[in-house]
C-alpha cells in the first residue's frame, strides 16, 4: 500500500454532478465512472478542475494521511494516467492531490472490486405460484434479469423486489430458468460468473427442513458435523452457547443437498454448543427448523479411586463410555473407572445419542493411572488337555487390560491351597506333568498391575476328566463339571473321532454331564472320544482324549448240511472286524482235517475227495484285528447229511 505525506486538506462544500456515470469524491475535486465491478474492471478518474499539477494514488491507506507522499509517483501527465485497472478482489481507496504552488488539496473516494459468487434464486411453490428469493445479504448483484423459459420475455427484477411470484400456465411441465445478475448505474457488470439456471417442474419445488445427521468434536476447539438440505431453498446455519444461550447464525447454505461443516475457535472444554439450521418458508413466512444438535462437554481427571468422567449427559438419551475401542458403561454421569491398572494408559470417549438418534461423537481423552488395584478379577479359563503329560490354559482378560505380567496358581485337591506354580507375560500357559488323563487338577490366574498389586483369586478351574465304561453295546460316557467359566458356561459337546482323528460324529448334550451311545450297530471298530465345553465368551476347554477299541466279534455255526441242496453247503467264520483268520477242523480223534486262512473260505464236508462221515467236528479259530490284537476260540459243530 502506497503512503502519503499530507500538508494540507481542503474540505469544499459538494455539489451535485449531473453527468450519468460520474460517481463525485468525497470534496468533488474528481469523479470515477464506476464505484465497482468485477476483476479487471479499470476506474477512470475525472478532475473537476485541471489547473495545477495532479497526482493519483489508486490504492491508497488513508490512515497515513500526513505521513508522507510516498503513494504519489510523478503526475499525471497522458490520458492513460487516469485510468487504472484492478485485477484482484478488495475495497480501495483512491486518492487525488492538486498542487497550487504552495498549497497542496487532497480529495479520496472509495471502490469496490467484487468477485462475486454466481447467483442463487431459491424457488418454491405457494398456492400454484412459483415464489422466487434470493439471500440478499449474500448476493452481490443489483439488479436480476429473468427468462423464466415459457416464451415470456425476460423481465428485470431489483434486488429489493424480492421475494416475488411468477405463475406459470402449467405448473406440472418443466422449465428452464435463468436468472443474469447485474449491477446498477454505479457499477461495471463485467462479471463472468453472473448467472443462475435451473431446470425443473414448478409443482415439485417444496419446503424441506434440514437435517443434521451426525457431530463429531474434532479438537479442543472445533466440531464438525454431517447435514442434509433440500436443493431448493436458502439456509441459515445458527449456533448457541450453552443451555440458556441464544441463537446466532453462522453461515449461509444454498444450492446443496448437503455435506459437511466445521467449527472453530470454540473453547469445548469449558462450554457447550447447540447448532441448528433454519430456513424461512417463503409460503407462510414459518420457520423451518431442523433438530437441535449439541456437543459433549467431557471432562477426564485421573483419582485415586480410578479415572472420573464426567460430560452433559443431560444433552442427550442414550451415552456410552468407550475404553480403547471397547464400550465400558452406558448411562448417565459421572462415572469411575475403577477397572484400571497403575501406570497404565487408557483412552476415552463418549458416544452419545440424542433424542433424534443422531450420534454425538465427544475428543479422546488420555489418561494414565496413579493408583488402583485391579478390581475385576480373570474369570474364565480354559483348560485344554493337550496329552496325559500336557495341558494348556488360556484365559480372557476383563475388557480393555493389557496387563504386563500373570501369575498361574495350582492345586492337586479342592481342600489345598494353591502354590504358585509359573508367571507368564501372554494370556496361555502349558503345564507339564503327569496324569493328565487320569485325575483332576485345579488351576487359577491372576494378573498385575505396573505398581505389583494383584487381582483377585476368584475363578478355580479344574481339567475335564472324561471315563468311559461299557455294558453290553452301551458306551456310558461322564465327566466332571467344568468351572473354569464361572456362571458363562454354555453348553458341552463330545466329539467322536476315527483312528485317523477324522471326525465322525458330534452331539450337544447341554450342560448334561453323562451320555450314553448303543455301538452295536458300529462300523468303526477304533474311535476316539473328547469332551469340549463351551463359554459364552467363546473360549472351548477340552478334555482328555479317551482311546475305545470294538473287540472283533465272530463265531462258528453248530452245524451244516453239505447235502446239495444249495443251502447251508459249507461251515466257515463268521465275524465282524477280523483282519486275519486261522480256522481249523478237527475229527473225532482229533486228527487236523481242514485249516483255511480266508474269511471267506469255509470247510465243505469233504475229505480229500470223499465226503466226510455224518457226526461231530470240532474245531478252532484265531483270529487278528487290524490293530494287531489276537483272539481265540474252540468249539464243535455237527455235520448232517
Amino acid at each position: 500500500m502506497r503512503k502519503l505525506l499530507i500538508i494540507l486538506l481542503l474540505f469544499i462544500n459538494p455539489v451535485v454532478l449531473l453527468a450519468q456515470g460520474n460517481f463525485p469524491s468525497e470534496n468533488e475535486l474528481f469523479t470515477v465512472d464506476f464505484l465497482k465491478g468485477c476483476e479487471s474492471t479499470q476506474i477512470k478518474v475525472t478532475p473537476s478542475d485541471t489547473t495545477g499539477t495532479i497526482f493519483i494514488c489508486f490504492d491508497a491507506n488513508l490512515s497515513d494521511i500526513g505521513a508522507n507522499n510516498a503513494c504519489f509517483g510523478d503526475p499525471v501527465q497522458t490520458a492513460e494516467d487516469y485510468r487504472f485497472t484492478y485485477q484482484e478482489a478488495g475495497v480501495y481507496d483512491i486518492l487525488f492531490l492538486r498542487q497550487l504552488s504552495n498549497t497542496q488539496i487532497y480529495d479520496s473516494i472509495s471502490i469496490e472490486i467484487i468477485e462475486p459468487s454466481t447467483p442463487f434464486v431459491a424457488l418454491s411453490t405457494c398456492d400454484e405460484a412459483l415464489v422466487l428469493d434470493v439471500n440478499a445479504q449474500q448476493e452481490s448483484f443489483d439488479l436480476y434479469t429473468f427468462d423464466f423459459g415459457d416464451g415470456s420475455p425476460p423481465q428485470e427484477y431489483s434486488i429489493n423486489d424480492f421475494p416475488f411470484r411468477y405463475q406459470y400456465a402449467d405448473p406440472t411441465q418443466e422449465y428452464t430458468l435463468s436468472a443474469v445478475g447485474s449491477f446498477d448505474a454505479s457499477g461495471n457488470s463485467n462479471c463472468n460468473n453472473n448467472e443462475f439456471t435451473k431446470t425443473f417442474i414448478p409443482e415439485d419445488q417444496t419446503e424441506e427442513a434440514a437435517s443434521i445427521s451426525r457431530l463429531e468434536i474434532l479438537t479442543e476447539n472445533s466440531f464438525e458435523i454431517d447435514y442434509t438440505l433440500n436443493p431448493n431453498q436458502i439456509y441459515q446455519l445458527q449456533i448457541k452457547q450453552n443451555e440458556d444461550g441464544d441463537f446466532q447464525n453462522i453461515t449461509t447454505f444454498s444450492e446443496s443437498e448437503g455435506g459437511t461443516y466445521t467449527f472453530q475457535n470454540r473453547d469445548l472444554n469449558t462450554d457447550f454448543y447447540c447448532v441448528r439450521i433454519i430456513s424461512i418458508s417463503n409460503c407462510n413466512n414459518q420457520e423451518l427448523l431442523s433438530n437441535e444438535v449439541c456437543t459433549i462437554r467431557f471432562s477426564a481427571s485421573v483419582e485415586l479411586e480410578g479415572s472420573l468422567l464426567d460430560w452433559n449427559h443431560f444433552s442427550f438419551q442414550n451415552s456410552d463410555i468407550v475404553k480403547n475401542g471397547e464400550v465400558i458403561f452406558s448411562g448417565d454421569a459421572p462415572y469411575v473407572d475403577e477397572n484400571i491398572l497403575c501406570g497404565e494408559t487408557n483412552q476415552y470417549q463418549v458416544i452419545a445419542s440424542d433424542e433424534s438418534g443422531v450420534e454425538v461423537i465427544s475428543l479422546s481423552k488420555q489418561l494414565t493411572a496413579i493408583t488402583g488395584a485391579p478390581a475385576i478379577p480373570i474369570n474364565q479359563i480354559a483348560i485344554n488337555v493337550l496329552s496325559d503329560t500336557e495341558l494348556e490354559l488360556t484365559w480372557d482378560l476383563p475388557g480393555g487390560l493389557e496387563p504386563d505380567q500373570f501369575i498361574i496358581y495350582k492345586k492337586r485337591s479342592l481342600d489345598d491351597d494353591f502354590s504358585r506354580l509359573d508367571s507368564t507375560s501372554v494370556p496361555s500357559y502349558v503345564d507339564e506333568g503327569i496324569a493328565f488323563d487320569e485325575r483332576n487338577y485345579y488351576y487359577s490366574v491372576v494378573y498385575l498391575n505396573r505398581c505389583g498389586e494383584s487381582s483377585r483369586v476368584t475363578t478355580t478351574a479344574s481339567n475335564i476328566l472324561l471315563k468311559l465304561s461299557q455294558e453290553e453295546s452301551i458306551i456310558n460316557f461322564d465327566w466332571n463339571s467344568y468351572t473354569g467359566f464361572d456362571s458363562l458356561l454354555q453348553n458341552y459337546v463330545i466329539k467322536k473321532y476315527d483312528g485317523n482323528m477324522n471326525l465322525l460324529d458330534e452331539v450337544n448334550v447341554g450342560k448334561e454331564i453323562i451320555h450314553s451311545e448303543d455301538i452295536a450297530q458300529s462300523e468303526d471298530q477304533l474311535t476316539f472320544y473328547q469332551v469340549e465345553a463351551y463359554s459364552e465368551s467363546g473360549l472351548v476347554a477340552t478334555s482328555n482324549l479317551v482311546r475305545f477299541k470294538i473287540p472283533s466279534s465272530f463265531f462258528v455255526p453248530t452245524g451244516f448240511t453239505p447235502n446239495t441242496d444249495g443251502l447251508n453247503e459249507e461251515i466257515k467264520v463268521v465275524g465282524k472286524f477280523i483282519s486275519e483268520v486261522e480256522f481249523s477242523v478237527y475229527n473225532r480223534w482229533g486228527t487236523l482235517i481242514f485249516r483255511s486262512n480266508s474269511i471267506e473260505e469255509g470247510w465243505d464236508g469233504y475229505l480229500t475227495n470223499r465226503p466226510a462221515p455224518e457226526g461231530t467236528y470240532s474245531y478252532t479259530v484265531r483270529v487278528k484285528d487290524k490293530y494287531g490284537e489276537e483272539y481265540y476260540k474252540s468249539g464243535v459243530f455237527n455235520l448232517i447229511r
